[in-house]
């Protein structure tokens, strides 16, 4: 059966780092980059610029993946391949939700989802065309003694389509067309999971696939079959993963949406499960701003939870597009923002100044005729503070700025 080159420990850039290059990497781990490589000259015997691309890119991954930084002997990719790699939050996550004996991860990369996720099977099989992308993840993968991967340095649809199975395939498409622009559909993405799907069901009865949180989820519903479910996956305050579950057995009906906002290791600290139809069917109940505010998080609204928030939980919504709600006592476990209000005002600086201590506040603009920086502007307010002024139009098209503060 051809799968490939299976790499080992010992080839290319294999080789590791020597103690000296470690040393420095550590030493200057704070620098600017740019400055090391303007000041080469004063490492004798180092390849400053290739030791300043790893001081780049280990600074990108200190917050993200906090423990492939503190092991000093890995060798990351370029900082950019860094910023676009899985986190270690979300990389738990998936490892959360998948087990068996065998998994293959058909799209390789730096290796972060398939190092957390083969925690949750006997044995996994990663598959990268770029034979020197193969051969940094073996030498990190045994670095961090993951001897139960297997990296192989080919094609992963030719080893599938040779009889190659798995109990679930895990699939990262790459989200960039031609022109390296950013791709809102399924099919617009290297490798096309929607047209090799036959293949892909083939070698395994369960398929994973994360797409960038840019990705219309309607839309890759109808390029995709089996459709089970999608996971929004909400880290701190961002949306950062979509993830299509496909089952082969899954009758075809409406598939459940899942948002996680996830803390640093990778456990929900919210959820809410929904589908279409009830989004479709859920009543809502609209009023002028009560005791407290409430704004969605990010992972919520990409969602689109907007009608099934209300029934969740006991709010009522500001008006159909702000995207806002309130209610009278305090919702402690509602996934985003909670605020006090302190007062509702005019859009009229005069007003809104009455309420706010100084030249400080945050702003927000939900379903209103300026930006921030425009408000800013105009009323002459710095960023920060603990006041937030939320610019929006209630429900009878009255335009407000809603003042509030964190509740207590």
């Amino acid at each position: 059966m051809g799968t490939g080159k299976e790499t080992g420990a010992t080839d290319g850039i294999q080789a590791g780092f020597t103690e000296d290059e470690i040393a420095f990497i550590r030493e200057h781990l704070h620098d600017n980059p740019g400055d090391l490589i303007l000041k080469a000259g004063k490492f004798r015997g180092l390849d400053v610029k290739k030791l300043a691309a790893q001081v780049q890119s280990r600074q990108k991954a200190s917050k993200k993946l906090p423990e492939w930084s503190a092991n000093e002997r890995l060798i990351f990719p370029p900082a950019l391949s860094v910023e676009q790699c899985s986190s270690e939050a979300t990389a738990l996550y998936k490892a959360s939700i998948v087990s068996g004996q065998t998994l293959t991860d058909i799209t390789g990369g730096m290796g972060i989802d398939c190092y957390y996720m083969s925690r949750s099977f006997a044995e996994a099989h990663y598959f990268e065309q770029q034979p020197d992308v193969a051969s940094s993840a073996a030498y990190n993968f045994a670095q961090l003694g993951a001897t139960r991967i297997h990296v192989h340095a080919g094609e992963s649809l030719h080893a599938l389509g040779s009889g190659l199975t798995a109990d679930w395939l895990y699939a990262d498409p790459a989200r960039r067309d031609a022109n390296k622009e950013k791709v809102v559909r399924l099919a617009d993405c290297t490798p096309d999971v929607a047209g090799n799907l036959a293949l892909l069901f083939q070698a395994a009865p369960n398929i994973l696939i994360k797409t960038s949180p840019l990705l219309d989820i309607d839309l890759a519903s109808k390029e995709l079959k089996k459709l089970k479910e999608v996971h929004v996956m909400g880290y701190e305050q961002e949306c950062k993963e979509l993830l299509f579950v496909l089952d082969r057995d899954m009758p075809e009906r409406d598939f459940k949406i899942k948002v996680r906002i996830l803390d640093h290791t990778g456990k929900p600290l919210h959820q809410l499960d929904f589908d279409r139809e009830e989004e479709r069917n859920a009543l809502v109940r609209y009023s002028k701003p009560l005791g407290y505010l409430y704004e969605p998080h990010a992972a919520v609204l990409k969602a689109g939870a907007f009608k099934t928030s209300c029934t969740r939980f006991p709010m009522q919504k500001l008006a159909i597009h702000s995207q806002l709600y309130t209610s009278e006592a305090l919702v402690t476990d509602f996934p985003g923002r909670s605020f006090r209000i302190v007062a509702v005002c005019k859009p009229d600086i005069r007003e809104i100044s009455q309420h706010i201590p100084g030249d400080k506040a945050n702003i927000t603009v939900r379903n209103f005729p300026a930006k921030p920086e425009e408000l800013r502007k105009k009323w002459k307010l710095k960023d920060g503070g603990d006041h937030y002024l939320f610019a929006t139009t209630l429900a009878d098209q009255t335009k407000v700025v809603i003042v509030c503060v964190k509740p207590i």
